[in-house]
């Protein structure tokens, strides 16, 4: 997490997303979350991108979207939605000739977790320039207009998926992000696993 933290507070910086600290890193309290999923793309030994999924079951305050939103999200989901969000999505700009690499993976755990789930809904706060890649790839639609996040500078708009509708949807026109269930438990099980012999992986994880 401390290798995140620092990848999110370059990632924010270079687009001056986040006020200079002290540290060099970004973390938030929904971190520690027990329905945080944090997962790190590597190249090599290169860490590039991170992401975070959490998912909330009735209680939308444990979503990052409610910081900013929570009149916009009790106006389009109903108190009793399954919801995944979709959040800290972030480019090393380090190796950022290299991002294209990792997008994909990051953003099918996110459809897996909607999956896995059962989610009703998906929901991301996403920056004016990302807008259209996540209307192509996840079929979201601005729901509300664009607002500060608390900790962050930059205008971002909440963008929302009817799971129930769209999900299948997105597996059937790219196959290559559906997940088998082998893979949907080491991801998602009880006790989340990386393959042992792999050279980040940390001991008793």
């Amino acid at each position: 997490m401390d290798l995140v933290a620092q990848m999110r507070y370059r990632a924010y910086r270079s687009v001056h997303a986040v006020r200079e600290t002290a540290n060099a890193r970004f973390t938030d309290v929904f971190d520690g979350q027990p329905e945080a999923r944090t997962f790190l793309a590597w190249w090599g030994q290169t860490a590039l991108a991170s992401t975070r999924t959490l998912c909330a079951r009735g209680d939308l305050g444990a979503l990052t979207s409610a910081l900013a939103f929570r009149d916009v999200l009790k106006r389009w989901i109903p108190d009793d939605a399954v919801v995944v969000e979709a959040n800290r999505f972030v480019v090393d700009p380090h190796h950022a000739e290299l991002s294209t690499s990792v997008v994909w993976p990051l953003f099918r755990a996110h459809l897996l977790r909607c999956a896995v789930e059962g989610a009703d809904f998906f929901v991301a706060g996403v920056r004016p320039e990302h807008v259209p890649v996540y209307r192509r790839l996840m079929h979201l639609e601005i729901v509300g207009d664009a607002r500060i996040f608390p900790g962050l500078r930059t205008p971002m708009y909440l963008m929302m998926g009817d799971c129930r509708r769209d999900l299948e949807r997105i597996f059937r026109e790219r196959p290559y992000l559906r997940c088998s269930p082998e893979e949907t438990t080491l991801l998602f099980g009880e006790v989340s696993r990386v393959q042992p012999d792999h050279p980040h992986a940390r001991p008793g994880l």
